[in-house]
């Protein structure tokens, strides 16, 4: 996604970052770092080896090649590299699983409404707001 200036948005939490909390973006998110806590942007989330994601994901695309531990929804697609770690529940309409990545949890694949999704990220908001 551009902005009005056709730039790239993209937020970043750089290798040695650590946050805490919900991060929510309109605009690509690259982890490098460490966020404990809820993911949710409309665009693309990028989890680099180093990065580690405790907490759930919301996205279009996930492309993850470090560490979630955490329940992700791509709206559209998730790769997970060869080195990703996912201790959670995935839920996407496309997959694609590189040799050598870890999924600990249930897999759902195929067309995703948007009463499911939006059902799914009122649950997993309104669970931290508690």
């Amino acid at each position: 996604m551009t902005n009005e200036t056709n730039y790239p948005s993209v937020n970043i939490i750089s290798e040695g970052s650590e946050l805490e909390g919900i991060l929510k973006s309109e605009h690509d998110i690259r982890i490098g770092g460490i966020l404990n806590g809820t993911l949710k942007t409309e665009c693309k989330v990028i989890i680099t080896e180093q990065g580690f994601v405790s907490g759930d994901i919301i996205c279009q695309n996930a492309d993850i090649a470090g560490k979630v531990s955490g329940d992700v929804l791509g709206k559209n697609k998730v790769t997970l590299r060869k080195k990703a770690i996912l201790n959670g529940n995935l839920t996407t309409k496309i997959l694609v699983i590189e040799e050598g990545a870890n999924v600990n949890g249930l897999c759902k694949m195929g067309d995703i409404t948007v009463a499911d999704t939006q059902d799914y990220a009122e649950k997993v908001l309104n669970g931290l707001e508690k």
